[in-house]
């Protein structure tokens, strides 16, 4: 093997695990993934499931419940003498501490974890000191900033996005990415709508204007648009959506009707 082609050493591990939780629950649900992903012993995950049950009995509300001890422990030994990387998808707005929940993270240890915030939501943020004030034990914190990325990057990471949300509903979004795009993107529009001339809850409605815009189409269109609706959802600073917006319908062809300025009008290919 050419040593060009050789992984370096520190960057070898025994074993890589993908936690998805960016449709955040608590921290047992965090919990009950990586158990599951570790394809931990049938007692374990009943475990969870009778002390879920339990709270539920009690009524104990749901975002309050935390990770299993017991749990933690069978988590930290199948774990603790190998070298991990965890990729975790945290659909929460804080940072957590996943040692807790038995995943063995020493302090001078080679296990690396790699995580999101906000994981279900699509965001943009104009201040990234808000974010990073969250942080406790993170080492680093790496973001892009959104007005630094071209017409073409942004739509690339919609499309990004769009076979996200696909893959996570292969059975209910047999429809091409790009109109799942065009969906996220409709979407953004409805927030600027929102921000800068009605002050409507345009967005809460978006699902009937794919429709009704010709968008979504299809025998199946209302199933779509409604799933669509659950899994499309951005979180942005007003400051931002008139640069971003501008910025897209410059430099390509608008799926939407887009406001000029105060009198003129251009239509899109879906109008």
């Amino acid at each position: 093997m050419l040593p060009s082609r050789r992984t370096p050493p520190e960057q070898v591990f025994d074993k890589k695990i993908l936690i998805d939780c960016s449709k955040w629950k608590n921290k047992r649900g965090v919990q009950r993934a990586i158990a599951k992903e570790l394809q931990l012993d049938r007692s374990i995950m009943a475990i969870l499931d009778e002390q879920d049950e339990d709270d539920d009995f009690w009524g104990r509300d749901e975002s309050s419940r935390c990770e299993i001890d017991s749990v933690s422990q069978v988590i930290d030994r199948t774990l603790r003498d190998i070298k991990l990387m965890m990729i975790f998808l945290n659909g929460s707005d804080d940072e957590v501490d996943v040692g807790p929940m038995g995943i063995p993270l020493p302090r001078y240890g080679d296990n690396r974890v790699i995580w999101t915030f906000s994981g279900s939501y699509m965001s943009m943020h104009h201040n990234q000191s808000k974010v990073a004030s969250k942080l406790r034990s993170t080492e680093f914190f790496f973001y892009c900033s959104i007005e630094e990325l071209t017409s073409s990057q942004f739509r690339g990471l919609l499309h990004q996005q769009a076979g996200s949300i696909v893959a996570r509903n292969p059975c209910r979004l047999d429809i091409d990415q790009t109109i799942i795009a065009d969906c996220c993107l409709y979407e953004l529009f409805l927030h600027y709508n929102f921000h800068t001339v009605t002050k409507f809850d345009w967005v809460s409605h978006a699902s009937n204007y794919w429709i009704c815009d010709g968008i979504i189409q299809w025998e199946r269109a209302r199933d779509i648009s409604n799933a669509l609706h659950l899994e499309i959802n951005w979180k942005c600073d007003a400051s931002l959506l008139d640069h971003v917006l501008k910025m897209f319908m410059e430099h390509s062809e608008s799926p939407f009707l887009a406001i000029k300025d105060d009198d003129l009008y251009e239509e899109g290919p879906y109008r």
